[in-house]
């Protein structure tokens, strides 16, 4: 996925606004027989240390990265969910020192079981900024990105007959219920993603620029075409398909 203004421009205001001096917002791949990395956008952070970082492969040893489950979560540095695995990360902590990194903390979000968004958040150790980092705004304003991130995610996997046929193979609501070939819309297929991250229909409205009441009714649309009578019969279509 390539960078758009929109992401690039709210990473940067995101930056400025919680006193930070650098930013990287990339995907951890690991559907294929090695993990990979896949920047989406930088502020700051020089072209040696991303070469380093992917290329020789930093990121496996990211205790951010390692620590990346089933749920959206900012963890600070220094955090004992992190220290743990830190602790044994001894190549990941000599890249911070060789690029005077000082790791605020990342938040992680499981887009699938093999896809992992990171979004890290740093202070040169000696960074021109005084004061702390005011983490609910910043917590609050990664969450908002990652919902930016991963929403144009789909709307790329949508645009293209590729990412469609990727899409139906792994999500069971877009794929067969029962004997039939069950198809969902555009729409339906990017509400149905939303509802299972745990969003509310009121968050999907403002996510898709469209009224609650559209969602409720393409929600009921859904209903009758899958089968089902909830959405949380919704969400364990997906869940057994994505891990």
């Amino acid at each position: 996925m390539h960078s758009t203004r929109d992401i690039a421009g709210f990473t940067d205001q995101l930056v400025a606004d919680c006193g930070l001096d650098t930013a990287s917002v990339f995907f951890v791949d690991q559907s294929g027989e090695a993990p990979r990395v896949s920047y989406v956008h930088h502020f700051g952070v020089s072209g040696e240390a991303q070469h380093v970082y992917a290329e020789r492969r930093v990121f496996v040893a990211d205790p951010f990265a390692c620590s990346a489950n089933g749920e959206t979560q900012f963890i600070r540095w220094g955090d004992p969910r992190i220290d743990a695995l830190a602790d044994e990360c001894g190549d990941y902590r000599a890249f911070l020192a060789q690029h005077d990194i000082g790791v605020v903390g990342a938040l992680s979000r499981r887009v699938t079981s093999r896809l992992s968004l990171i979004v890290g958040t740093h202070r040169y150790r000696k960074s021109r900024h005084a004061g702390d980092v005011p983490m609910v705004l910043l917590d609050e304003r990664l969450r908002r990105l990652s919902d930016m991130v991963v929403g144009h995610l789909m709307e790329d996997l949508m645009a293209h007959s590729a990412g469609q046929i990727a899409l139906r193979a792994a999500l069971p609501c877009v794929g067969s219920v029962g004997d039939a070939d069950v198809a969902l819309s555009r729409r339906e297929s990017q509400i149905a993603a939303l509802i299972c991250e745990g969003k509310q229909n009121k968050q999907v409205a403002f996510q898709l620029a469209i009224s609650e009441f559209t969602v409720e009714n393409h929600l009921r649309r859904m209903y009758r075409k899958l089968g089902i009578h909830s959405r949380a019969a919704l969400v364990a279509k997906y869940a057994r398909q994505l891990h």
